[in-house]
């Protein structure tokens, strides 16, 4: 269960369902959006105005985002909400029947914690988290199992009062066609890519949210020595507007890209927002990053985890984008103790991992 379609949340769910159909074919998997069951009415306005928040008033979440100030003052509002979408939760769980319920986003995590608080949920209900930090929302306990993505996150959740055994690191779950081995020769040949050339990512997630066009704008004007990549996901008016700027022959402009473990496989650095699943998937393929534009709260704590442990570097501007990015390709060592230091951090079978911990849960029929 998830909350908002279409974003990081959603990818992991998928990921876990793939993997868990392979490992046991006769399980079934179901991925729901448990906000437009919930509330049918009520949904789109919400995702609506979160993703709107997100792009236009990045300081109002911000200020709301793990504010203990806010947890209580919105905790009787929150009840409310949880009651009132608690008769089709409970006709979800009548319908499917789940041996297992698993959350990838906090809000459906808290509706289940709360049905089984009151005994109408008997079944183990295990949390994803998506990000490499955690908040307060996130911690019930009624939950029987996190699934998280460092040994740093599951400290933050004990801090937090959840039990040790009750914490596994499996890494966020990302498609496992990151843990396969991928020819980049014909990566290259597929996407005319020259291998003598650098090799520049850009990626701005699925709905190609950040300042895309500005750090696009700003390498076409340096005439970078490279070819790059930019992906601006479901974002059709960005595709088309950097696509009737940029008809050159270094820069590619494309728009939503199924598999992106091809194209971060013959990549030499990723410029990226700095969303769970992306950093994950660069992370698995030992891609160093660049990260842009984070949103305050959980991408704020993405980058703090990522920079702490010598994987990523933060550009602010689009300015400061182009120097890091220069000195980086032009300097190997700096570039090579990156990859070093993403190497403990990788895990391409993280969808694996939270299968089977998630999987031994589940009582034989």
């Amino acid at each position: 269960m998830y909350m908002v379609p279409d974003t990081g949340h959603q990818k992991a769910a998928e990921a876990i369902m793939k993997v868990a159909s392979t490992i046991d074919p006769q399980s079934k998997c179901v991925g729901l959006d448990a906000a437009s069951h919930a509330y049918p009415f009520l949904s789109h306005f919400f995702n609506r105005m979160y993703l709107q928040m997100l792009k236009r008033a990045p300081k109002i979440w911000d200020f709301l985002y793990d504010n203990p100030d806010i947890e209580t003052l919105t905790r009787d509002a929150r009840g409310l909400l949880t009651l009132f979408g608690s008769f089709r939760t409970q006709k979800i769980l009548r319908q499917y029947q789940p041996k297992a319920v698993v959350c990838t986003q906090a809000v459906p995590a808290t509706a289940m914690a709360a049905e089984k608080k009151k005994g109408r949920l008997k079944v183990p209900l295990v949390c994803v988290i998506t990000d490499f930090g955690v908040h307060r929302y996130w911690c019930h306990p009624e939950v029987d199992m996190y699934l998280v993505a460092h040994e740093d996150i599951k400290e933050q959740l004990i801090h937090r009062g959840i039990d040790s055994d009750r914490v596994c690191v499996t890494g966020i779950p990302i498609h496992p066609h990151f843990g396969e081995t991928m020819d980049p020769k014909k990566i290259r040949r597929k996407f005319r890519l020259r291998a003598k050339k650098k090799t520049v990512l850009i990626m701005g997630g699925s709905r190609g949210i950040g300042y895309l066009e500005e750090i696009v704008d700003s390498l076409q004007n340096k005439n970078l020595d490279g070819q790059i990549l930019v992906i601006c996901g479901h974002n059709r008016r960005l595709f088309n507007r950097l696509n009737h700027k940029n008809a050159t022959k270094n820069i590619r402009i494309m728009g939503y890209v199924k598999n992106t473990a091809a194209l971060m496989t013959v990549a030499d650095v990723l410029i990226t927002k700095p969303g769970g699943l992306t950093s994950s998937e660069a992370l698995a393929k030992h891609l160093p990053m660049i990260l842009t534009n984070p949103i305050p709260g959980q991408e704020e704590r993405n980058v703090q985890f990522l920079i702490r442990h010598g994987a990523a570097t933060l550009a602010r501007t689009p300015e400061q984008l182009i120097r890091t990015l220069t000195s980086l390709l032009e300097h190997p060592r700096k570039y090579a103790q990156m990859q070093k230091n993403i190497q403990p951090l990788s895990r391409p079978h993280s969808a694996w991992e939270s299968a089977r911990r998630i999987l031994d849960m589940v009582p034989p029929q």
